[in-house]
């Protein structure tokens, strides 16, 4: 390994090996229901230390999931340092780090039981092992604006919601490459010999169709909406992870989307208009 740092940033996150865009849940041939096989087992090597925290975040939302643990358990990540792009707002503060071992020219960190036992078996490459308490060599970025819950709420009616909506072309680009957005939906197929196979596919919260419920009713019927939507759960969290930001300023979003939306401007514009008040 040279010393240079060695991880690249791609636009397509970690996620998709976690969460295929399309898998299969289970099907059925008439007679039995049949479980998909099982993912090979396989390893990833240079993930920066934003992926590493958003596995983090993944490992908590889905915990529960049998198809994300079997897939998180038959891979091995291994993060390395990195060099920032003009997009990265990283904070290494608010999310903690995930994977199974951390490794650099000079030592490896272990993140894991599995990362351990592996290390364990290379000892004769004579590596300096770290468990703790030497931290993991971080970069140096823009960080990324905080806004709290309160502020948040006041910021309902905001004009800033209208004018970034009306720029939205509710592509879901942004959604689609941020690595810890999981939305998906569930779609049965049928074949013509009566057999079913159930899907678990990628959906986007920037879909017209995302918050419709039956009777037609759109709980987000517009682009501004939608944005703020999301804006909240990169900000302040998802379901029983609220109050721990999901964005991990990785930047994807901003590099991703045709017409520039930022959130961290957007979180400026707000500090702004409300704190001056």
């Amino acid at each position: 390994l040279d010393s240079q740092p060695s991880a690249h940033l791609t636009l397509v996150p970690l996620k998709k090996l976690l969460l295929p865009s399309s898998e299969s849940v289970w099907s059925w041939n008439g007679q039995a229901f049949k479980q998909p096989e099982p993912p090979p087992v396989s390893a990833v090597f240079g993930v920066p230390l934003c992926d590493l925290q958003a596995i983090w975040c993944l490992d908590r939302a889905f915990s529960d999931d049998s198809l994300y643990q079997l897939r998180r358990e038959r891979l091995l990540i291994i993060g390395s340092p990195c060099q920032p792009s003009k997009s990265c707002r990283c904070s290494f503060e608010d999310i903690p780090l995930a994977g199974d071992l951390f490794w650099s020219d000079e030592r490896v960190w272990v993140l894991s039981e599995k990362g351990k036992m592996i290390m364990n078996d290379l000892e004769p490459f004579q590596r300096e092992i770290v468990d703790c308490p030497i931290p993991v060599p971080e970069v140096e970025a823009c960080s990324k604006t905080q806004v709290d819950e309160s502020l948040f709420d006041l910021s309902a009616q905001s004009s800033v919601w209208h004018d970034e909506g009306q720029k939205c072309l509710s592509c879901g680009a942004c959604s689609a490459v941020c690595p810890t957005c999981y939305c998906y939906d569930m779609i049965d197929t049928v074949d013509l010999d009566g057999g079913v196979t159930r899907h678990r596919t990628w959906d986007n919260c920037f879909f017209a169709d995302h918050a419709q419920v039956a009777g037609g009713h759109d709980f987000r019927p517009d682009r501004a909406s939608r944005l703020r939507f999301r804006f909240e759960h990169k900000k302040l969290g998802f379901g029983a992870l609220r109050g721990t930001p999901s964005c991990v300023g990785c930047g994807r979003c901003l590099e991703a989307c045709p017409v520039g939306i930022d959130l961290d401007q957007i979180a400026d514009r707000l500090l702004t208009e409300f704190l001056s008040c």
